[in-house]
């Protein structure tokens, strides 16, 4: 037990006392180090205490309490988190995992979700009523941080990003007020929201626009690794042109019996006859070793990639964002980043385009809007050796470097590493100094700058 433990134990049970339904787990209980657990084993980060928040009233409290004792304060939401900006050492974690409901409007094709709800909570629920709207593309995934990130998703390109999609959120403020951002109460915090990242509150609970969608044309496409040259120059001439209804992710991958293989994944959320005709050149660009693509349910889809990042395994992301598929990238990519490190590594590269593209850069805080490839660069490792771990990590480390004379400035927020922290303005781009501004409105103090994208003052 470390002595901020100690001298804070006292001043613990008094929060636990003031809450109305949750229940604060510390170092010394049994149950602490399975409930500090985020699905990235990596993160072994220790709070002073995690409050599992079961009401809103339990988050003011929190919040409240946190302030006056002077305490760092972090916001988890599903627990999806590479970087561990979900936990703060020694400090206060808000764990809203298990405030997972999910309220559909079926007529107002809408949806009221709680912030600890997760990709699979919503996509199952809306279903029912045969809606759906932009996820991320595993179930585990929090519809909270990927919304408040911006979120790519297999739907972006009809759909646009999860923040499209956002018509309003509950938030308790920095002084522990709960507000309603939408277009009629507290715009600008909507706008912020949209894509800027945790920095203005703890936001419980989020309204979705829903769409009609049942069915999808989806699956792998594997191409041999001696053709990935040839294929993705077809490819990036195929994706100036591709229907918004199709948006295809790519990249590498290491099948079960231990080969690497380049992966075109489509996803096309129109009339399937026509899916069909829009995917077929898909087909054509070398000889397929697998061909996957069928009418699935969009539930299907996202639940299949669940095994490919299970929780508690070790993960480090890197991101770089391409204009295209130039040649000095493709051969970056192929180069240096391949072999990939280990068989659960992977190079995953998400096509940016159509609805997502053609909102203006200031219409929400995420800034990003041209046609753009955002390579995803993923260690991931079974816990071993410290020098074996650092060799995954400097495996993205190098090859983000090497593309990144061809990339596009700042980055994904959602992806960005916790050392990355010079990428953010660049990320934000014209809307940085507008999010600052609402920083000082919202979080004067900067109570919440564990993050993603965290703004400084």
């Amino acid at each position: 037990m470390t002595t901020t433990y100690s001298r804070n134990r006292g001043l613990l049970g008094d929060l636990a006392a003031r809450l109305t339904a949750g229940q604060t787990v510390i170092p010394e209980d049994a149950t602490y180090e399975q409930v500090r657990q985020l699905w990235n084993g990596r993160v072994k980060t220790r709070p002073a205490a995690i409050v599992r928040c079961l009401s809103v009233q339990d988050v003011i409290d929190t919040v409240r309490w946190t302030r006056t004792h002077g305490l760092p304060i972090s916001v988890r939401g599903a627990g999806h988190d590479f970087a561990g900006r979900a936990l703060s050492e020694n400090g206060i974690a808000i764990d809203l995992s298990q405030m997972r409901a999910v309220n559909i409007d079926p007529g107002g094709r809408t949806a009221h979700v709680q912030a600890g709800a997760t990709a699979g909570d919503l996509i199952e629920a809306a279903e029912r009523y045969g809606l759906a709207t932009t996820t991320g593309s595993i179930s585990s995934v929090g519809m909270a941080g990927f919304t408040l990130g911006g979120g790519y998703s297999p739907l972006l390109g009809a759909y646009g990003l999860g923040a499209d999609n956002l018509l309003s959120a509950q938030v308790v403020t920095a002084d522990g007020q709960l507000l309603t951002a939408s277009v009629r109460e507290h715009a600008d915090l909507l706008w912020g929201l949209r894509g800027g990242g945790g920095n203005f509150g703890v936001v419980v609970s989020l309204e979705y626009r829903l769409h009609p969608l049942t069915t999808v044309l989806s699956g792998p496409l594997l191409y041999p690794l001696d053709q990935a040259r040839a294929v993705l120059h077809r490819f990036n001439e195929f994706i100036a042109t591709a229907p918004d209804e199709l948006t295809v992710i790519t990249g590498f991958i290491q099948t079960p019996e231990g080969s690497t293989v380049l992966v075109l994944s489509p996803t096309y959320c129109g009339p399937l006859e026509d899916g069909e005709q829009a995917i077929a050149p898909l087909r054509t660009f070398g000889t397929l070793l697998v061909d996957q693509v069928q009418p699935v349910t969009y539930n299907a889809v996202i639940h299949a990639q669940d095994a490919i990042a299970p929780q508690g395994r070790h993960y480090y992301l890197q991101t770089q964002s391409l204009k295209g598929f130039q040649t000095e990238a493709i051969e970056v990519l192929i180069e240096q980043g391949l072999p990939l490190p280990s068989p659960f590594s992977k190079i995953l590269i998400h096509n940016f385009h159509g609805a997502a593209s053609r909102v203006g850069a200031t219409e929400t805080a995420f800034a990003l809007r041209q046609d753009h490839s955002m390579v995803e660069l993923i260690a991931a490792w079974e816990p071993q050796s410290p020098s074996e771990e650092q060799q995954h990590i400097q495996w993205a480390k190098n090859v983000s470097q090497a593309l990144a004379p061809y990339a596009l400035k700042g980055g994904y927020i959602n992806a960005l590493d916790e050392q990355e922290q010079e990428r953010v303005p660049l990320a934000f781009g014209s809307n940085y100094e507008r999010l600052v501004e609402l920083k000082r409105t919202y979080d004067p103090n900067d109570v919440f700058r564990s993050t993603i994208g965290h703004i400084t003052l």
